[in-house]
């Protein structure tokens, strides 16, 4: 005997909506029977294990539309490049959530020293980065290809990070007043490799080793200053270091004070010794 379902009593049964249900029956997964006297429309148990596969796929990361061409007829080179995109999809996702877990451990740790280490330089150890440069000081420059490249790296946040660049000529220099930088996203290289960034001519490559490492206050809405890295401009003048590589800032917290904000940031600089 055929069991059938209005679609209130599939609803129930599957925990799930009417809406949802008609929206599933528009896109094609489930397919009600419709009596040819009456036009009552009625559901069966074939149509509660499409909609339950659906499900599962949905849950696996793939869109409506993807589940609806696989549960239509898709040749098998369709079926496989729809499953090894969900599959690149939910590789993105775990390398995404394992760089999240790192990024708030670390923060956890810092936070609590954070205002200790303000002004105070030390030196860290650093892996090989990636940087893609969209800006002229807070202007963007962009193609179409960097455009396109930009809304791919944005796609792998925190893993990928907003930083200023201040290049090695503008540091020896050592002006008063603006600094000029570059504004643009970096990340370290083997978390671009995991997260599938390629590396194009637009793509820089930054050293890693040793770096000076500085985390300064700022309040003012003002463009960045010299003062605002004086701590590190003095220890390398007090050190005599001048073999060194561009300095990098990105923003650590944020935090309002009687109506005023004040933004910490990180600086590090690469040094050859």
């Amino acid at each position: 005997m055929k069991q059938r379902y209005s679609i209130s009593e599939m609803a129930e049964l599957l925990g799930v909506t009417t809406h949802m249900l008609r929206h599933y029956e528009k896109v094609g997964i489930i397919q009600p029977e419709v009596h040819p006297e009456n036009g009552y429309r009625f559901y069966t148990v074939l149509d509660t294990r499409r909609f339950n596969l659906s499900r599962l796929f949905l849950a696996c990361g793939l869109s409506l539309e993807a589940c609806a061409e696989l549960l239509a007829s898709p040749d098998a080179a369709r079926t496989e490049r729809l499953l090894e995109a969900a599959v690149r999809e939910k590789q993105l996702e775990i390398e995404k959530a394992r760089v999240a877990m790192r990024f708030l451990n670390n923060l956890r740790s810092l936070y609590p020293h954070l205002q200790e280490r303000v002004n105070r330089v030390w030196v860290e150890n650093l892996p090989k980065m990636w940087r893609l440069n969209v800006s002229q000081m807070e202007k963007a420059v962009l193609t179409p290809e960097l455009r396109q490249q930009r809304e791919a790296w944005l796609a792998c946040q925190p893993g990928v990070y907003w930083t200023s660049c201040i290049r090695r000529d503008t540091l020896r220099d050592r002006k008063t007043g603006p600094i000029e930088y570059d504004f643009g996203l970096m990340c370290y290289e083997s978390d671009a490799l995991a997260m599938g960034l390629r590396q194009t001519p637009d793509v820089e490559v930054v050293a890693g080793g040793d770096y000076l490492v500085t985390i300064h206050e700022k309040s003012d809405r003002g463009a960045f200053t010299w003062e605002d890295i004086a701590a590190l401009t003095q220890y390398m003048q007090d050190r005599e270091i001048r073999l060194h590589g561009d300095a990098f800032s990105h923003i650590l917290a944020s935090r309002c004070v009687d109506g005023r904000v004040y933004n910490d940031h990180r600086v590090f600089l690469k040094i050859y010794t």
